[in-house]
């Protein structure tokens, strides 16, 4: 209930404020996207000559679909399963390094703790790019570059998540009842598998939403590490696809059938599994966003 003190047209004023800058959002970041999907359906004469928002035709769309996923040996395809074996092993090894590594620093007290919060830190706000090439020659000299493995490796390193994971087990864990379980003789390994794991469900959520968006549309580490084109992930094959068929160019047509509404899609199909996957998680997403929000 509003104060009672609180002016009206106060009030009013900032009530329109808040929806004129949500409206504005909406506008700025839904009409592109509403865009995007509508072209998705359009043919290549389609988005030059029909207003921007029409709805193309089902036929437009199968053959678009069509052109797109049986390129080459449905190399797009091939593409598509490589994201989402880099992404599934990388945020399972980001899960298993962070979750554990988490609570070690928020529940036990050791020589070196402070020093090891403070690399995270470091580690955490520095630009990824930045370590890409460090990384590099680390996979080179493990024999890793240019393999599964080794993107996959790479791709768990994910300290943002180590210290999501130290906040919510700082503020959350139940401290009384830990207490009682080491009184009852309960081990450490068995305190955090028994007693916070459980309470972390949130947590893990939050750390894998986020090691996924990261993974799936990750393009430079990718590039970087690999160079066979059957390796590739979405980002960098449809970056390497899309720059040799001259979709985007203005030069005359070639026999490539990779033309603007083949780019437009591919670009839904980059998109639409992190906004789906967003949508079916958004309540752990959003619990794991307020964890640690209130202490105890």
């Amino acid at each position: 209930m509003a104060d009672a003190r609180t002016p009206p047209f106060r009030l009013n004023l900032g009530r329109f404020v808040v929806y004129a800058v949500l409206l504005f959002a909406v506008c700025f970041y839904g009409i592109p996207l509403l865009w995007l999907l509508l072209a998705g359906t359009r043919s290549q004469s389609s988005l030059f000559a029909d207003p921007p928002f029409t709805l193309g035709t089902w036929d437009s769309f199968i053959a678009t679909w069509n052109n797109l996923t049986t390129y080459n040996n449905f190399q797009i395809v091939n593409w598509a399963m490589n994201s989402l074996i880099y992404s599934v092993g990388g945020v399972a090894l980001s899960l298993i390094a962070s979750i554990p590594a988490g609570y070690a620093l928020a529940a036990s007290e050791f020589r070196g703790r402070k020093l090891i919060l403070v690399v995270t830190l470091i580690a955490m706000i520095t630009p990824s790019t930045a370590v890409v090439l460090p990384i590099f020659l680390e996979m080179n000299l493990l024999g890793l570059n240019n393999s599964y493995a080794g993107l996959i490796l790479a791709s768990g390193f994910f300290p943002f998540g180590v210290y999501l994971t130290y906040v919510y087990f700082s503020t959350s864990l139940p401290k009384g009842v830990m207490d009682s379980a080491r009184i009852d003789g309960a081990n450490r390994f068995e305190l955090f598998t028994r007693i916070a794991l459980p309470l972390a469900r949130p947590i893990v959520a939050l750390v894998a939403f986020f090691s996924f968006i990261g993974i799936w549309s990750n393009y430079f580490l990718a590039f970087v590490l690999l160079s066979d084109d059957k390796l590739y992930n979405l980002p960098v094959g449809l970056t390497v696809l899309i720059s040799t068929s001259g979709a985007l160019s203005n030069l005359p047509a070639n026999d490539v059938p990779i033309k603007k509404p083949e780019v437009i899609l591919a670009a839904i199909l980059v998109i639409l599994p992190v906004l789906l996957i967003f949508i079916v998680a958004q309540r752990f997403v959003r619990s794991g966003t307020l964890s640690g929000a209130e202490k105890g």
